[in-house]
């Protein structure tokens, strides 16, 4: 693994949010902590770490309530400052990272984190099935998209470069799967071959 940033990286938690890499997330930013942050990562490298927190946040959500340590860093794209003085705002997801530890001195959590790297397993004609598979749920989305006339635009940005099979198999996780603990589970299976297997039998399961 290897440092991802020389410095502390801004951490955003939420219940409800897992961010994969290459794909477009939405966000509205309120809460005067995270209001802190994003201005202060736009005077910086415009980057956020979108973290999930674990069940039980409730009890000490205005504190450090715990998260999952394997976060998918983000780039701020596009934003949006509203009239209240919150922001609409648009990451595009950069790469998985690994939470080594945090750091403090704001009001806002930031952490050091490290950069982890996908793997693949499987033979050649194995991997050539397991896209084959992804490719024909790609389009179940894309009609899915289009039925309900929403993220089309946000799904031409995420697929401006010719997808891995890595990449699909994270863009269907963020479509499909909606449970936020089985997304994770799946941003957090770094071999593509086996990430891929475990979204068929999630999908399989529904």
């Amino acid at each position: 693994m290897k440092l991802f940033n020389h410095r502390p990286t801004p951490i955003f938690p939420l219940p409800s949010v897992v961010l994969f890499p290459r794909i477009v997330q939405p966000l509205h930013i309120f809460e005067p902590r995270y209001l802190e942050m994003f201005t202060e990562a736009l005077d910086s490298h415009g980057q956020i770490a979108m973290a999930l927190l674990k069940p039980g946040y409730e009890n000490n959500y205005f504190g450090s309530p715990e998260i999952h340590p394997v976060v998918s860093v983000g780039r701020i794209i596009t934003y949006e400052a509203r009239d209240d003085g919150t922001y609409d705002v648009v990451l595009l997801g950069d790469k998985r990272a690994r939470l080594e530890r945090e750091v403090g001195g704001k009001i806002y959590r930031r952490g050091v984190l490290n950069e982890v790297e996908e793997k693949s397993s499987g033979s050649r004609e194995d991997r050539k099935n397991l896209r084959m598979n992804m490719e024909a749920l790609l389009e179940v989305a894309i009609q899915d998209m289009k039925k309900e006339n929403k993220g089309l635009a946000l799904l031409q940005k995420s697929f401006a470069e010719e997808p891995s099979l890595g990449f699909l198999v994270d863009f269907l996780a963020y479509h499909f799967i909606k449970d936020p603990e089985s997304q994770q589970s799946l941003l957090e299976e770094l071999d593509v071959s086996l990430r891929a297997r475990n979204l068929l039998d999630a999908l399989t399961a529904i």
